[in-house]
């Protein structure tokens, strides 16, 4: 007996062909050798694709790099120059509300003082005529604190 013709030696052509391995070997089941090689070819080829991708997304971070740099570096003189603007203009808007707060300070403790003048004056032109129906005003208030069923 040769050694080829052992069993298990001799069922597979060894001439390196690769349609060869279309054929299931002994520990496959039919119809599974088709389906595993697409899935390496799918596996190769997308392995292929994350490679070139990832080579884009360098690049694209090496060319962008510079530009971003310079982009950066306008904003930032955008910001200086804004900050230096808005600095006197806020010191005007503060003296300007400061002015029209304290005018309008003046004018409320004017307004409260009106009202008071008007209230007291109401409420001496009232009292005489209510006195003189109902009694002395010591008697009204102790009317007023008598409980209210």
């Amino acid at each position: 007996m040769d050694k080829n013709d052992q069993a298990g030696q001799g069922d597979a052509p060894a001439t390196g062909d690769p349609s060869d391995n279309d054929q299931p070997s002994d520990n496959e089941p039919a119809g599974q050798s088709p389906i595993r090689e697409q899935a390496a070819r799918a596996r190769d080829l997308g392995e292929r694709w994350i490679g070139q991708l990832q080579e884009m997304i360098d690049q694209a971070g090496r060319q962008a790099g510079p530009a971003l740099r310079d982009v950066a570096a306008k904003a930032a003189e955008l910001a200086a120059v804004a900050a230096q603007n808005a600095g006197p203009v806020a010191h005007k808007a503060a003296n300007v509300t400061g002015a029209v707060g304290d005018k309008l300070a003046a004018r409320s403790k004017d307004l409260a003082a009106d009202l008071r003048r008007a209230a007291e004056a109401a409420r001496h032109s009232v009292a005489p005529e209510d006195t003189s129906a109902e009694g002395t005003p010591a008697e009204q208030s102790k009317a007023d604190d008598a409980p209210k069923v």
